[in-house]
């Protein structure tokens, strides 16, 4: 037995699918057109030449061991510390020095300037030991 269906409107449709009681109904989400993509042209960019700093940063200092105060009261410890000398870091060791002596103090922060030339290399400033106190010597370019 067949039957023929006519489908007279959309409204029908929908009726005669409620009725059926086998099939489900699916809604489906709306598929949303996305905006064409519009390449823009490609500039190309002359390449830039950048300014290339190396810095010359001492080691990371040894550990040290502290000898024995002097016997005689009056003495200080002077810590060891590099030094730039003869185009390489140098450490100096600590000693004990006559007289009070202040702690080193932190590392000066420096800016290097624009390089004298191409291939220069900073060395940067460092606190070294003169007389009885510590003194800064200034970064440099080699």
């Amino acid at each position: 037995m067949s039957i023929p269906w006519k489908v007279a409107s959309l409204g029908a449709l929908v009726t005669v699918t409620s009725a059926c009681t086998t099939h489900e109904v699916v809604r489906e989400r709306p598929i949303v057109q996305q905006q064409p993509v519009i390449e823009r042209e490609r500039v190309v960019q002359q390449p830039v030449e950048r300014e290339r700093v190396v810095v010359v940063q001492p080691p990371a200092a040894p550990v040290e061991t502290i000898p024995p105060a002097p016997a005689v009261t009056g003495y200080s410890w002077a810590a060891g510390h590099y030094e730039w000398q003869n185009g390489r870091w140098e450490w100096r060791p600590g000693r004990w020095i006559a007289g009070a002596v202040r702690p080193i103090p932190d590392i000066v922060n420096e800016t290097p300037g624009p390089a004298p030339f191409a291939g220069a290399r900073w060395v940067p400033g460092y606190w070294s030991f003169a007389g009885n106190d510590w003194m800064w010597v200034r970064g440099q370019w080699l």
